[in-house]
């Protein structure tokens, strides 16, 4: 038996909204270090709270910066077929 799909609406109450964040974020990061570790791929995440709080994940293997570096190396072009706006990420490799 599979899980009840949730309809996603925006929360309107700002005190909800951030609640559900952190404990979504906290998801999002773990996720991220499963992934990176299962796949041995390096990942960096930006998450901004609803109240403009930016926060940055990044794998241990790497700094940010050398990530981010690599991702800058790209062409215009390449940059452009990895960046999936529609879906909200951005593939590094």
């Amino acid at each position: 038996m599979g899980r009840k799909k949730i309809k996603l609406n925006r929360i309107e109450s700002l005190k909800e909204r951030s609640s559900k964040y952190s404990k979504r974020k906290q998801g999002l990061f773990k996720k991220a270090e499963e992934v990176a570790l299962l796949c041995d791929c390096e990942i960096i995440l930006i998450v901004v709270s609803p109240t403009d709080k930016p926060t940055l994940f990044h794998t241990r293997s790497k700094s940010f910066n050398k990530i981010y570096d690599r991702y800058c190396m790209l062409s215009l072009q390449e940059r452009e077929e990895r960046c999936h706006l529609s879906d909200l990420y951005i593939i590094i490799t």
